[in-house]
């Protein structure tokens, strides 16, 4: 198996498919960023109304804060209120299942340019809703590997139960953690198995598990795939970080040299140009890693496993 020519050609179809990108990467990455966003905001004052952090004692913590001061606002903005929940019920939504739906498309269609045949991208909502709800149910099953989830469950007991409980679980948590990743670097191939070769899901799974083991020489090229995955990962949270400090920095700074609301309006412009830079470099690099892992999954089920009883020239080690 060529490397780097795997390499090469992925970054090839990113940059030569631009409408993949428009089509089925950017609205998902906006989605991702703004999730990231409010899920570090959120840490951020759960910590802050916690009992560790925090000297007055609240027990509701800052979710009692957040629905007491959402109560309010809807008591007092009754029309306007509901139309807010009613909006942030739709995003959210859309964000529990869309970018799973666009995954399925991206995988689909970047396997059919990969075999060269003539398709569309409008043909990704055809390919979407044929292997979403596998996909989903997948993505369900393995949440509780998923390094977002094992670092909120971690934050949550130390905020809630202080220290010396964190230092108890810590080791557990630790040798979870190492297990999780194992788990998921043996259903590296699970998601293709469900959408490409339209498997089930526990079939999908199980052949994911015998195609790694088989092919174990490749182990190189898994670590530098998953190596790619933390990067974005990386600068996924980079990014979370700094997208809303630009706006708290530029609002706050032009607010005490300027009117008030032209440092609002220029903040949250600021921030919201920093939005879409995350959005458009997660959605390449979505795109990118999707095509890497697409390449190595049609070449290693192309080559297919080798009985002991087929025929060919062996050839011997020399001693």
């Amino acid at each position: 198996m060529d490397y780097k020519s795997i390499i090469r050609d992925a970054w090839i179809l990113t940059k030569q498919n631009k409408k993949l990108f428009w089509y089925w990467a950017f609205v998902p990455a906006i989605f991702t960023v703004m999730f990231g966003i409010l899920n570090f905001v959120y840490q951020v004052m759960a910590f802050r109304y916690s009992p560790l952090m925090s000297d007055t004692h609240n027990s509701g913590g800052f979710l009692g804060v957040l629905f007491e001061w959402i109560y309010d606002f809807v008591d007092k903005n009754t029309s306007i209120g509901i139309v807010m929940i009613v909006i942030v019920a739709i995003l959210g939504l859309v964000y529990f299942v869309y970018p799973t739906f666009c995954q399925v498309s991206l995988i689909q269609l970047i396997a059919r340019i990969k075999n060269k045949q003539n398709i569309s991208m409008i043909d990704g909502i055809t390919y979407g809703a044929l292997g979403f709800l596998k996909l989903f149910e997948y993505h369900m099953i393995i949440k509780m590997f998923g390094i977002i989830t094992m670092v909120t469950e971690a934050m949550f007991v130390l905020r809630n139960f202080g220290w010396d409980l964190f230092e108890i679980i810590l080791i557990p948590f630790v040798l979870f953690s190492i297990f999780a990743l194992i788990v998921k670097l043996f259903l590296s191939y699970t998601d293709f198995y469900i959408v490409i070769d339209e498997e089930n899901v526990i079939k999908s799974m199980a052949k994911s598990m015998k195609l790694v083991i088989l092919n174990w020489r490749h182990t190189i090229l898994l670590l530098i795939l998953m190596l790619l995955i933390s990067v974005r990962i990386v600068i996924n949270i980079i990014l979370v970080l700094l997208v809303p400090s630009l706006i708290f920095l530029a609002a706050g700074l032009l607010a005490t040299l300027t009117l008030e609301t032209v440092g609002i309006v220029i903040g949250a412009l600021v921030g919201i140009a920093g939005l879409i830079f995350a959005a458009y470099l997660t959605g390449v690099l979505e795109i990118f890693s999707n095509a890497v892992w697409v390449f190595t999954f049609l070449d290693l089920t192309d080559a297919g496993e080798v009985s002991a009883r087929a025929k060919g020239i062996v050839q011997q080690e020399e001693k």
